[in-house]
């Protein structure tokens, strides 16, 4: 069976830097209270809480809270899709395949 997430492991974070860790990533999303947060490419992201409201800086041209900068940082550098959080565990999305048709 096909699944379009997979659960985030401590091999996910082998070659990172710390602060970063499957802990750390559980760390952020317990403190905000977050639900997910996707990348859509270049810096556009999309912060959610668990109560389904966008969690945004909050004035114009600000960051986010600098923990949250850093799990941004590796999502795009890891080219993570989304990170999703269900009862405690983390899971995050994978690149669908592509697939090519070979034409005759």
């Amino acid at each position: 069976m096909y699944r379009a997430e997979i659960e985030l492991t401590d091999a996910d974070f082998e070659f990172a830097k710390p602060p970063l860790s499957k802990e750390f990533f559980r760390q952020v999303f317990e403190k905000y209270q977050l639900d997910f947060i996707a990348y859509f490419g270049e810096n556009m992201f999309y912060v959610s809480r668990q109560n389904s409201e966008p969690l945004m800086p909050s004035y114009p041209n600000v960051k986010y809270p600098e923990n949250i900068e850093i799990v941004l940082d590796f999502m795009a550098r890891e080219r993570i899709r989304r990170i999703k959080c269900e009862k405690g565990t983390l899971f995050r999305s994978i690149v669908p395949e592509m697939t090519y048709s070979a034409k005759e």
